[in-house]
């Protein structure tokens, strides 16, 4: 039994050995675990103070961008101003420089068809078309309404079966809309889906016609142009503005009964 004993007690000492070794080792492996984990915080530490320097930097930056895109604003508007000065600038001269090369007029010899006798005035010469027309959209484009009708206006007392006709009719049309002039915008735009049906600006005519009598209060009138040009121009452009037009009116693009009802 002594004997046994004397084992057992041995067996204990080598087991309590292996404990306290075991115990240095984990202690040894929770020293270099804290390590770690504090090399890590230290990390995250500076990765946050990066960041939150990145991030200031970024907002910095953002800021600039604003103040640039503000004043590139304020340029881009100064530069429409100026735009629309050299235009009418432009116009201007164009008209000096037709008045300067048109030969200088000569007296009539008595009897030419068209003149009573003793008549020695020369037969007014006719405009340039393209003059006219430049002119007239250089005063539509500058805001100049008054000076792009009338323009217009001359352009088609002398060019009016041409292919920019159509053209010239809608933007008188488009002026007096600019000026809130509605009504005199709704006949002129008449006279341009009347005059000209297959022109380029019929179904921008008729468009604008339907926007101008609903600036007018006449509901009805203005839904039914509308309709009409998603009808008769489906696949155009304006029929997309005029389908966008009555969604914003809570209104169907299609009417649900004859007559066109609303």
């Amino acid at each position: 039994m002594m004997q046994q004993l004397d084992t057992l007690q041995q067996a204990v000492q080598n087991m309590q050995k292996t404990l306290d070794t075991q115990s240095a080792v984990l202690k040894t492996l929770i020293e270099q675990t804290n390590d770690n984990v504090n090399s890590m915080k230290l990390i995250v530490s500076k990765l946050n103070d990066t960041m939150g320097q990145n991030l200031a930097s970024t907002n910095a930056r953002f800021d600039s961008i604003d103040q640039k895109i503000e004043a590139l604003s304020e340029s881009l508007e100064e530069a429409k101003a100026r735009l629309a000065k050299l235009s009418e600038q432009v116009a201007q001269t164009q008209n000096i420089i037709q008045t300067l090369s048109q030969p200088p007029a000569q007296p009539a010899q008595p009897g030419a068809p068209g003149q009573t006798p003793g008549d020695t005035r020369a037969p007014a010469s006719v405009p340039d078309p393209d003059t006219l027309y430049n002119s007239g959209l250089t005063y539509y484009n500058g805001g100049q309404y008054d000076l792009g009708i009338k323009a217009f206006q001359e352009y088609l007392q002398h060019y009016s079966d041409t292919d920019r006709a159509s053209n010239a009719q809608f933007y008188i049309g488009d002026s007096y809309y600019s000026q809130a002039n509605f009504k005199q915008a709704i006949t002129e735009y008449d006279k341009c889906i009347e005059r000209y049906p297959k022109g380029n600006k019929a179904a921008a005519a008729q468009l604008k016609k339907g926007y101008a009598l609903l600036q007018i209060g006449e509901k009805s009138a203005g839904v039914r142009e509308l309709r009409s040009v998603i009808q008769q121009y489906p696949g155009e452009h304006e029929a997309d503005l005029a389908r966008q037009k009555l969604k914003s009116l809570g209104i169907s693009s299609v009417s649900r009964r004859r007559g066109g009802g609303d």
